[in-house]
């Protein structure tokens, strides 16, 4: 077995992991909110492959592939101030809640909102922002605009209709996995508690942008493209190699 080409042919499909992971940061970068894929590999080790056939316990060489790890960096992305009283910048921990249309919770940091015709603010899916208790945060339809503190409670015409629900978990990387736009608890039985006062700050008319640096990504993409070719260029060595060496021992009498 030539252990090195297996090695190199594991990298090359990490790589293309990776690569997609890249890619997919980059075109998700304009959406609010949106939270990156770290990547990072390691060396596992394959077992063990003898030497010699004469000698396997004493003369063993490892076997170490490249494994790649992922992960959702939950670091925050920069405020951008948009003018927009319907848009909500989240600092601080926490995230937003939204009810889909299974009244299962969907959590987010993209504040964009708008009030349907029943007076419920919701996002640009539909989905109901939750307010601290769960429920949905019914306004005044034809009431006015709306006025959002940096505690996230929700005015209209000087009258307190809701709070917008700011939800902190005790580990978002194990807690969380990322489904579409948001994030969902990993098991049912993982439930967040209401962020304190002091965890977080709404400010209104601002937006959170994604934590994505398009530089690095660029950086990534061409460090991904010079090692795709490095094991390429090992490849097809070993494979010269090996057809020198089997036409030559074929010839040997």
């Amino acid at each position: 077995m030539n252990l090195s080409l297996y090695q190199n042919a594991s990298a090359l499909r990490g790589l293309e992991q990776y690569q997609n992971i890249i890619a997919n940061n980059i075109a998700a970068s304009h959406v609010a909110g949106f939270k990156k894929v770290a990547v990072s590999f390691e060396g596992a080790e394959g077992g063990e492959i003898a030497r010699s056939t004469h000698d396997i316990l004493k003369n063993e060489m490892p076997g170490s592939f490249p494994v790649m790890k992922n992960q959702v960096d939950y670091n925050e992305g920069e405020l951008r101030e948009t003018n927009n009283p319907m848009d909500m910048g989240l600092r601080g921990e926490g995230f937003f809640a939204l009810l889909n249309e299974n009244g299962d919770s969907v959590y987010t940091r993209d504040g964009q909102f708008y009030v349907n015709s029943e007076g419920v603010m919701v996002n640009s899916m539909g989905h109901e922002f939750a307010d601290v208790g769960g429920a949905n945060i019914q306004t005044i339809p034809g009431g006015g605009d709306l006025t959002i503190d940096k505690e996230g409670q929700v005015f209209q015409n000087g009258q307190t209709v809701g709070q917008v629900g700011v939800f902190v978990f005790d580990n978002p990387l194990l807690d969380l996995q990322k489904v579409g736009g948001g994030f969902v608890p990993n098991d049912a039985e993982i439930q967040p508690e209401p962020a304190e006062q002091q965890q977080f700050t709404i400010m209104q008319g601002y937006l959170e942008n994604s934590n994505v640096s398009a530089i690095e990504e660029m950086i990534g993409l061409i460090e991904v493209s010079r090692a795709h070719e490095a094991n390429q260029k090992m490849i097809q060595s070993l494979d010269q190699n090996m057809g020198k060496a089997i036409g030559t021992l074929g010839q040997t009498q």
